[in-house]
């Protein structure tokens, strides 16, 4: 009946189910078709016994991969159609006696091993040392990036032995030396961090990329342990230095707490203008260096900017520059009218605690201004409405409002270092 037809037909599908479907060759397009083609005439001839041959085919096969591995956004054609082959390859490259066209064979097979999943015998390092060398830039950006993967894997590992250490050392130096050119020093540090070799980075940085590699330097401080910071704020440092950037190698210099070295850079710099620049630095940090007045003409100046002995002045002629001089009161800063709140009872009740806080932000608003409209005009009223402690807090609150200002700040203070409250 039309039951058994039917299981007919199923059985029939079901058979033609489990015959698994090759991918159609139209689905290549015409020039795919020609590469695949090419390719696998390629391989062919590598297979074959005349000797002759094998040169000329790895050539034409490494030309195909590089021309494809230049910009690598997805596996390349070429590498995607010679995958199948890679087991096949490596069990030919075992047979093939040694000589120049075995180096160029471990070369071909060292991009190739890029596509196979089992990274675990770290394949494309193995061949690439087995190979000719040459410029390892030629295989493209991914390739370069694999084989900086599998040093730092490779180097770590308690096997490797001195001889093995130092190749994968003028490994790295090459890539490093690639990286540089193809802005991606990040990659460069990071390889030489790996294999602790972070003393070679100086010889391969110039004036074009050092200050993106001191800052990536920099940034990697707070992130690992112990030495290696100090390691990498040197490394920062003798850069600076090399360039002659002063104030970021002194910045170093203090982050490393190395006061010799803080001499040392202060002492290397030339330019009255940045040695200006380097003390004011160290006042901020309030860090004091002696200064020989045979060695700096300006030695009594830069003690002085070092020592803030003109911050006051320098802060008030800031503000009277971007007039900003007007002392502020706490309601500039709370904007309680904007609130839309109704208020219960009278609005204009003191409270000792509202007052207290108004003293803080009086006295923060205000700081080293030197001047506001709560204490400085009429400071005992302002005082007696705060109770114990807040009375105190009030009163340390002018010395914030008269911070740095030793000269005129401590008349104004006195009165109050002699109140029994």
């Amino acid at each position: 009946g039309i039951n058994a037809e039917y299981g007919d037909k199923k059985e029939e599908k079901d058979k033609k189910d489990d015959v698994p479907e090759e991918t159609p060759i139209e689905e290549l397009s015409e020039e795919d078709r020609a590469l695949k083609e090419d390719l696998e005439m390629l391989v062919t001839r590598l297979q074959e016994k005349d000797q002759s041959l094998w040169g000329p085919t790895l050539e034409a096969m490494g030309k195909s991969i590089r021309s494809a591995t230049s910009s690598m956004t997805s596996v390349p054609k070429p590498l995607k159609f010679l995958r199948p082959h890679y087991t096949m390859f490596r069990e030919l490259y075992q047979t093939w006696p040694e000589g120049n066209d075995k180096k160029t064979f471990a070369d071909v097979l060292s991009v190739l091993s890029m596509t196979n999943p089992d990274q675990e015998e770290k394949a494309t390092l193995k061949y690439r040392m087995q190979g000719a060398g040459g410029e390892i830039g030629h295989w493209g950006h991914e390739y370069v990036r694999h084989i900086s993967g599998e040093i730092g894997r490779h180097i770590n590992e308690p096997d490797t032995n001195i001889e093995t250490r130092n190749s994968l050392v003028t490994l790295s130096k090459e890539i490093v030396a690639y990286d540089m050119t193809h802005n991606t020093e990040s990659e460069a540090c990071d390889l030489l961090m790996e294999i602790e070799c972070l003393d070679l980075l100086e010889q391969f940085v110039d004036s074009s990329c050092y200050e993106r590699v001191c800052l990536y330097l920099i940034s990697c401080v707070p992130y690992v342990p112990e030495p290696e910071d100090k390691n990498l704020l040197k490394t920062a440092l003798n850069l600076y230095y090399k360039f002659e950037v002063y104030p970021l190698a002194l910045r170093c210099a203090v982050q490393l707490n190395d006061m010799e070295l803080v001499q040392e850079v202060f002492s290397n710099c030339k330019d009255p203008a940045v040695q200006k620049q380097l003390a004011f630095i160290l006042g901020r940090q309030q860090l004091f260096l002696e200064l020989d007045e045979e060695q700096f003409p300006d030695a009594e100046e830069l003690m002085e900017i070092m020592s803030n002995v003109h911050l006051n002045t320098n802060f008030q002629s800031l503000a009277r520059e971007l007039d900003i001089m007007e002392p502020k009161v706490p309601e500039d800063i709370y904007k309680s009218h904007l609130e839309n709140v109704r208020p219960y009872g009278p609005t204009n009740v003191d409270s000792a605690r509202q007052n207290l806080a108004a003293s803080f932000v009086n006295g923060f608003v205000n700081c080293a201004f030197g001047n506001d409209k709560l204490l400085a005009e009429n400071g005992n009223k302002w005082l007696y409405k705060n109770k114990e402690h807040g009375m105190m807090s009030a009163t340390a609150s002018l010395g914030l409002i008269l911070l740095w200002d030793v000269d005129g700040g401590l008349t104004q203070i006195d009165k109050y270092l002699y109140s029994s409250e």
